[in-house]
């Protein structure tokens, strides 16, 4: 985040550039519209752990029915171009 220009997102391709940053900023709306509402109660200490483990241990086995895309970058990339192609059929031209 950066002071008096907002926020800045970095990858390794342009989809998960643009993802990263539109959850980081849906992130922090969801954040000022949960402070706006009074005192934040988080959730207990193990399930903030076990959901980080969830996210950022991507070398565990995989369950039924898990993909193998963490991020969902190319599931959510492949729909953004499929409602894309939808509203705005003349983009590629």
């Amino acid at each position: 985040m950066l002071r008096n220009h907002g926020l800045l997102t970095v990858g390794e391709t342009v989809s998960q550039a643009f993802f990263r940053m539109y959850y980081l900023e849906k992130a922090c709306e969801i954040q000022l519209a949960a402070q706006a509402a009074g005192e934040l109660v988080l959730p207990p200490a193990e399930v903030c752990e076990h959901t980080e483990r969830q996210f950022n241990d991507p070398g565990r086995p995989l369950d039924d029915g898990e993909l193998s895309d963490p991020d969902a970058m190319q599931l959510a990339w492949a729909a953004m171009f499929r409602l894309l192609d939808r509203v705005a059929p003349g983009y590629r031209d």
